[in-house]
């Protein structure tokens, strides 16, 4: 492994290792999604964020409780976040070095080019996941199909992303 990507993965590790206690402290179903999902199931690039959505919503008093244990670690308040193609809130925390992006899930929507509007991601409720352990750490991930749905749906797309949904269908189609 690649010095600058073990690093990586040890910057990774160590913000695991502080959040996951603290998700499971609170009871909250969670998953991680986006591009660190993506690297998590084995697709080769660079990590920027990991991104966890949480099974609540910002109004909810455990969730506003979780938020203030953080607040030490908070780099970015709990926000209403609109671009083309989120209308969500967020904040943000960094450990280490290691940027976490957390958002709750029931006020999450994404915009369908289709319908010219957002949408609720999450409108079947908490999604299928897969569980996967990274370096020693149980994680569940987004599936690999909503994954791909995801950044599929997504209007402004990076060449990351392109990448991600090409390096998880291969994935797919390999099982």
């Amino acid at each position: 492994m690649e010095a600058i990507e073990q690093a990586e993965r040890l910057k990774a590790k160590e913000a695991l290792a502080f959040i996951v206690p603290i998700l499971e402290k609170y009871n909250f179903r969670w998953v991680i999604t986006g591009g660190f999902a993506a690297y998590a199931y084995g697709v080769p690039r660079k990590l920027f964020d990991i991104d966890i959505d949480i099974e609540t919503n910002k109004d909810d008093p455990k969730f506003k409780q979780f938020v203030g244990e953080l607040t030490p670690h908070i780099t970015q308040q709990l926000e209403h976040f609109v671009d083309q193609n989120y209308d969500n809130y967020n904040f943000e925390i960094t450990y280490g070095a290691q940027l976490i992006d957390i958002c709750p899930m029931t006020d999450l929507k994404i915009f369908n080019k289709e319908a010219g509007g957002y949408e609720e991601f999450y409108k079947n409720g908490y999604p299928q996941t897969e569980e996967i352990d990274f370096e020693g750490i149980k994680l569940p991930l987004l599936s690999k199909e909503l994954v791909i749905k995801n950044k599929e749906m997504l209007v402004w797309q990076r060449d990351i992303d392109h990448r991600d949904i090409a390096g998880l269908k291969a994935l797919l189609q390999t099982i």
